[in-house]
């Protein structure tokens, strides 16, 4: 690939209002590359579910929809790495203390029945999440890249993310996700309030702070208060 192409893929996504287009756009720009699929996802940390953090969908229906359902995003040692670096790296250099499990070692074997056997990814910060991922993938059993085409991979996922993140703002799409309530409960639990000392703040009773705390861990779908936080700020629903 050349240079070029990347630039005019980046120019490109400014003009993208849909990400129907800016999805066909970037499968068909990174297969110069050797890369037939990719996924663009926040990366799920724990109890949080992988469905509906995705950005960018381009893995095989059929895989997706298994992945999902088995819950591999738990076990998958791709996705736990993407959770703990910044760094671009290829699916084969992932540490074995996540990579060479039986489980994540299974998830592997599965991915080929659909045509994925190796794979490039590229984590980044996110507005929307914890962390995000676009991850690229090969039916190469070892995909290579120079050092330059791995720089043209992350210029374009990185815009591709700029992109989506951008569309999603655009859209204000988590404008309504809480009540006025449930923002002030995570406010307070942000800086540190207990549901007791928060129900006395606002005026409520105990068990009611607690039902509001549930309702945005649900709306955000994760499993504790805390992460409710994070994603709240991270979305910026509260300012702490």
């Amino acid at each position: 690939m050349i240079d070029s192409e990347v630039f005019d893929f980046v120019e490109r996504c400014r003009k993208h209002t849909a990400t129907g287009p800016l999805l066909g756009d970037l499968l068909e720009t990174v297969r110069n590359l050797g890369f037939e699929h990719l996924i663009l996802s926040g990366v799920p940390l724990s109890g949080q579910k992988l469905a509906p953090m995705v950005e960018l969908n381009g893995w095989p229906t059929g895989w997706f929809e298994r992945y999902v359902e088995a819950e591999h995003a738990a076990v998958d040692g791709v996705c736990i790495y993407s959770a703990k670096t910044l760094k671009p790296f290829f699916w084969a250099d992932v540490p074995a203390k996540w990579s060479d499990t039986d489980d994540s070692r299974r998830v592997a074997g599965e991915a080929t029945e659909f045509g994925i056997s190796s794979g490039f990814a590229v984590p980044m910060l996110s507005v929307h999440h914890w962390q995000s991922v676009l991850s690229f993938a090969s039916s190469q059993k070892r995909c290579t890249l120079s050092p330059r085409q791995q720089v043209q991979l992350v210029t374009m996922a990185v815009y591709a993310g700029m992109s989506i993140q951008a569309l999603s703002n655009d859209d204000d799409g988590d404008e309504g996700l809480l009540t006025d309530r449930e923002r002030e409960v995570l406010l307070w639990a942000a800086a540190g309030k207990t549901s007791s000392e928060t129900s006395q703040i606002l005026g409520l009773t105990e068990r009611t702070v607690k039902w509001h705390s549930t309702r945005a861990r649900e709306a955000f779908g994760v499993a504790t208060t805390t992460q409710a936080v994070v994603e709240a700020v991270r979305r910026r629903l509260i300012h702490p």
